[in-house]
């Protein structure tokens, strides 16, 4: 008995092989642009841990030691230069601290410390060791927050214009929200003033 050996494809194989790669580009192309988007607002949530954690180990450092020049942001003078400069190096690398306040279209250049907060992708709020857990530590900075709730948020605006905004709190949990979400403060959390 022979046996037969047919090392093609059948045209149901191609077909199907033909729709999974259509499939894949459909998601790699500019149509699939809000799963990139998503992915890098996930990095940016990332990075926003990164500098909760760092924050909170310089508050807890300053406690450790009665240092009052390591603590959260609004223990410490509620400045974005003054808070920058206790988190770098002895927290972060300069490097290291420019790449987690970037993100699409706000890059911060890694060779120093931004001077003020609008270089980055990142509003980070005077939040002090006083502050419930649900006061917001720091957002995206294409969200902006008024006393009523978060403005609409623009079509230009960076990193994300209206595809979402990213928030995260001082008690270490944050989040991707839509703009339907913006001044629902319920979800969001409470506000103290950013850093200056």
């Amino acid at each position: 008995m022979k046996i037969k050996n047919n090392a093609a494809f059948t045209w149901i194989e191609a077909l199907v092989c033909l729709a999974v790669i259509g499939i894949l580009l459909a998601l790699a192309l500019p149509g699939g642009g809000h799963s990139m988007k998503r992915g890098q607002m996930t990095q940016t949530l990332s990075n926003g841990k990164q500098l909760h954690l760092a924050t909170q180990q310089m508050a807890l450092d300053g406690e450790a030691t009665d240092d009052k020049a390591l603590g959260w942001p609004g223990d410490t003078g509620g400045t974005f230069s003054y808070w920058a400069g206790k988190m770098v190096p002895e927290y972060l690398a300069t490097n290291d601290f420019c790449k987690l306040l970037s993100a699409p279209g706000v890059v911060v250049k890694p060779d120093k410390i931004p001077a003020k907060m609008s270089d980055g992708a990142l509003v980070v709020y005077a939040v002090s060791t006083n502050s419930p857990g649900d006061v917001v530590f720091l957002t995206s900075k294409n969200f902006t927050n008024t006393p009523a709730g978060g403005l609409p948020l623009e079509k230009s605006a960076k990193p994300y214009g209206q595809k979402g905004f990213v928030i995260f709190r001082k008690a270490g949990d944050g989040a991707i929200l839509q703009q339907r979400q913006v001044g629902m403060t319920n979800i969001i959390g409470s506000f103290v003033p950013p850093l200056r």
